[in-house]
């Protein structure tokens, strides 16, 4: 088994619960991430350079100790607001990984015995390589913990099978969700703990009526 993790604190959970109080507009978003240190504008330049569109196939990278050694702190982003993939738009924050994916933890596993794709991962994540799934669910509620501390109970909370669960917070144009799942990125090689903005009509509870945080 091995647990990967980005430790990620109050700060990048207040961040993304920021863009909730945001139109889903491309230039507040924008503003946002550089607000948030999640992106800059070179100079001469007209805004930042976010790749809108490229989910995790090709993230947007950010922080003084993100590298080209592999895989570092990054937002996965939907299609662009106002573009025509709007409709599929999203901000994802990846926080933690887990293997071997499926919910499965089988017992004879040697710690981190199997885990061959932990060198296309930086410095960044933190490794527990004697982790048990028991861990990653307490990193699952740890982050849900902060998150609780700044929206309060969610909404609606939806289990699934393989051990997927997902929390889900709606505000006035977009929901927030905590979300473990197995993860597509890595093409199902681990489980993955994300924190990720949508607009409301995409995604579960988009017909239902939202909780209208803004009132």
């Amino acid at each position: 088994m091995s647990l990967k993790s980005l430790r990620g604190g109050s700060d990048e959970v207040r961040r993304m619960v920021a863009l909730t109080d945001l139109p889903w507009e491309r230039a507040a978003l924008e503003d946002a991430f550089v607000a948030h240190h999640w992106a800059v504008v070179e100079p001469g330049a007209a805004g930042p350079a976010v790749e809108w569109g490229s989910g995790g196939a090709a993230p947007h990278f950010f922080g003084e100790d993100s590298s080209d050694d592999g895989c570092g702190r990054r937002l996965e982003l939907g299609g662009a607001p106002d573009g025509p993939a709007s409709g599929a738009g999203f901000v994802q924050l990846p926080c933690a990984l887990f293997w071997p994916a499926f919910g499965e933890e089988p017992e004879d596993a040697e710690p981190d015995e199997s885990d061959d794709l932990d060198a296309d991962y930086s410095p960044d994540w933190e490794r527990f390589p004697e982790a048990t799934r028991a861990d990653f669910h307490r990193e699952y509620d740890r982050i849900g913990a902060l998150l609780r501390a700044e929206l309060g109970e969610p909404d609606e909370s939806f289990g699934g099978e393989m051990d997927e669960h997902r929390e889900v917070w709606y505000c006035t144009g977009v929901q927030l969700e905590l979300h473990r799942t197995d993860d597509l990125n890595s093409y199902s090689h681990y489980d993955v703990i994300l924190v990720r903005v949508t607009p409301l009509h995409s995604g579960i509870g988009a017909d239902e009526s939202p909780t209208d945080r803004g009132a």
